[in-house]
């Protein structure tokens, strides 16, 4: 069953969850919630959402209500994921050298758990 996911409306929202979980990864999607990008990667993180939960907390952003998230993040795609630990950003190897950010569009349950392990 898909967990809807919860949402982050303001810049004190975002750097309670990034800076407040000591124990888990935090998974931040940005984008424009209603993107026809945004709306299948949060179909594929609510997939995924129940299974990653004990080590993996997953928020969205829609960076039209965060703005400054653009500029923090430095956010050039239309739905970017970055995951964090104890407050920095993780390096995540995609293929193509350490990148702190995907992004491109997941497109399957089983392409963010491999990113999540």
């Amino acid at each position: 069953m898909a967990t809807p996911l919860q949402r982050l409306s303001s810049t004190y929202l975002v750097e309670q969850a990034v800076l407040g979980e000591q124990s888990k990864v935090v998974c931040l999607r940005f984008g424009q919630d209603f993107s026809p990008e945004c709306m299948k990667m949060d179909e594929v993180l609510s997939s995924a959402a129940q299974a990653v939960e004990p080590g993996c907390s997953i928020y969205a952003v829609d960076v039209r209500e965060v703005p400054e998230c653009i500029s923090e993040f430095q956010l050039t795609s239309p739905a970017q994921l970055i995951f964090f630990f104890r407050g920095k950003p993780l390096e995540l190897d995609l293929g193509a050298g350490p990148q702190k950010k995907v992004e491109f569009t997941l497109s399957s349950r089983q392409e963010f758990l491999d990113l999540a392990e």
